[in-house]
C-alpha cells in the first residue's frame, strides 16, 4: 500500500511501454487495459501498440484487451489486424502469433459488429472469407457462432450455403445463430432443419435474397415495449401454472 501511495503516476504512454516490455504478463495485461480504459486510446502511438499486442502478445487475456480496444476505434488498420489473426495460418509466426480461442472468439465477434455496421467495401470478401472458413473449420463453438452471426451480414450465395450446412453443427448455439443468419439473409424459416433448408436453395438458388429483409410469422416479437412484454411474461406465467387439459 505504502509503495503504491509513493509510485508516480504514469501516463497513458507510459503504460503502453510497459505494456509491450515488461516480462511479467500480469503487469502487461494491467498495463494494457488502462490505456484502453484511457481516452488516449484512439491515439496514434496507442493504435499502433494494440496492433502490436493484438498480434504477438503471449498472453491470451492482454491481447483480448487490446483487440478489443481496436474494435472501439474507427482505424481501418484495425479491420486488417483481425483478418491478419484469423488467417494467422497464411501468414509467419513472426507476424502473427497462433490465437487461442478466446483470442479468435473476440475477433470473430467484432468483425461480425463490423458486418452489422457496414464493412468498408474493400474488406468485405476478406472478412466474408474468413467468417467462412471460422465458421466451417474452428474447434471452438463461440468463434464458430460469431462467425455464423456476422455471415447474416453478407449476402453471398456461398454464405447460405455454409450456414445451413452449419446448422448440422454438434452445438446448439452455432445451430440456432446459423438459422437466426438464414431467416436475416432470405426472410424465410425452416426452424433449424437442415434438409428443408438444403430442398429451399434447390428451389431458389437464382435468388436466394428475393425476399430478404422479411421477417417471418413465428420470428416475429411477442411485444413491441415494456407493457407488452410484462404482458407476455405474465401470460407465459399462467401457461406454465395453469396448463389446459390434454
Amino acid at each position: 500500500m505504502v509503495k503504491r501511495v509513493l509510485e508516480p503516476q504514469r501516463s497513458a504512454q507510459q503504460f503502453m511501454l510497459v505494456a509491450v516490455s515488461d516480462k511479467d504478463p500480469d503487469i502487461r495485461r494491467e498495463a494494457v487495459t488502462r490505456v484502453a480504459r484511457s481516452k488516449n486510446y484512439q491515439d496514434e502511438w496507442a493504435i499502433k501498440g494494440f496492433i502490436a499486442i493484438a498480434l504477438l502478445e503471449s498472453d491470451e487475456q492482454a491481447r483480448c484487451v487490446a483487440v478489443r480496444a481496436l474494435g472501439r476505434t474507427d482505424d481501418t488498420r484495425a479491420i486488417q489486424t483481425m483478418l491478419d489473426i484469423l488467417n494467422y495460418r497464411d501468414l509467419p509466426p513472426a507476424k502473427v502469433r497462433p490465437p487461442g480461442p478466446l483470442v479468435r472468439w473476440d475477433v470473430a465477434d467484432l468483425l461480425a459488429d463490423q458486418c452489422a455496421r457496414g464493412m468498408p467495401a474493400k474488406f468485405a470478401e476478406p472478412a466474408r472469407l474468413a467468417l467462412l472458413a471460422r465458421l466451417r473449420t474452428d474447434s471452438d463453438r463461440n468463434v464458430r457462432a460469431a462467425a455464423a452471426r456476422g455471415l447474416g451480414y453478407c449476402p453471398h450465395p456461398d454464405s447460405v450455403k455454409s450456414l445451413i450446412d452449419g446448422l448440422r453443427d454438434e452445438s446448439f448455439a452455432v445451430v440456432h445463430t446459423c438459422e437466426t443468419a438464414l431467416v436475416q439473409l432470405t426472410g424465410v424459416t425452416h426452424d433449424c432443419d437442415a434438409l428443408s433448408w438444403d430442398t429451399w436453395l434447390e428451389q431458389n438458388h437464382d435468388d436466394p435474397f428475393a425476399h430478404a429483409g422479411d421477417v417471418p410469422d413465428s420470428r416475429k416479437p411477442h411485444y413491441t415495449n415494456r407493457w407488452g412484454k410484462m404482458v407476455y411474461n405474465t401470460r407465459q406465467v399462467f401457461t406454465w401454472l395453469f396448463p389446459g387439459k390434454k
